[in-house]
């Protein structure tokens, strides 16, 4: 009894070692407003080897929002929340998003406010700016894990582990 209390508390000093091999089912971007009243979230889920969007982000013209991303593997029971592993990896994630006017040259800024311990983004927190026009977009998000370096802040560099486009409506 003695061994095996000592082997697993020899284990527990161990940093948790990073799983390569995590799987991301689910990306949900929620969006809180700066007071105007018109909170906005969007889940994509692939269960199915498909994306599906449950509904589009519909956001005020010239608002700023403050946003976070979670991200979830559901295809365990209950399904386990991912979201924590990539802040406590940070220095080797990197979100990237970029925004894709449909309609009208609507307009979106992202502004990542998370840093890693090296000061550097990462994009679980963000500041989302919508421009003046209505209309139609997609924001594209994309989860790159780059370890051992890969990591500049500036690069895209790196093995991407999610990719989505959430169906934007501008008002």
């Amino acid at each position: 009894m003695g061994t095996l209390l000592f082997t697993t508390s020899c284990d527990d000093d161990d940093p948790d070692p990073i799983d390569e091999g995590e799987v991301i089912t689910t990306v949900t971007l929620s969006l809180v407003d700066d007071g105007k009243g018109q909170d906005a979230e969007a889940t994509i889920r692939n269960t199915t080897g498909n994306n599906v969007q449950d509904a589009p982000l519909t956001l005020k013209a010239n608002t700023t929002y403050n946003a976070t991303i979670t991200l979830s593997d559901e295809s365990k029971t209950p399904a386990v929340d991912r979201t924590p592993e990539i802040r406590q990896n940070g220095n080797e994630h990197l979100f990237i998003y970029n925004y894709n006017s449909l309609t009208n040259d609507t307009d979106m800024n992202v502004q990542i406010t998370d840093m890693d311990a090296n000061n550097r983004p990462v994009g679980l927190e963000a500041t989302v700016t919508t421009g003046a026009n209505a209309g139609t977009g997609k924001l594209q998000v994309v989860l790159k894990h780059q370890p051992g370096g890969l990591k500049t802040g500036a690069s895209i560099a790196g093995e991407t582990d999610v990719e989505v486009d959430f169906d934007v409506i501008i008002q």
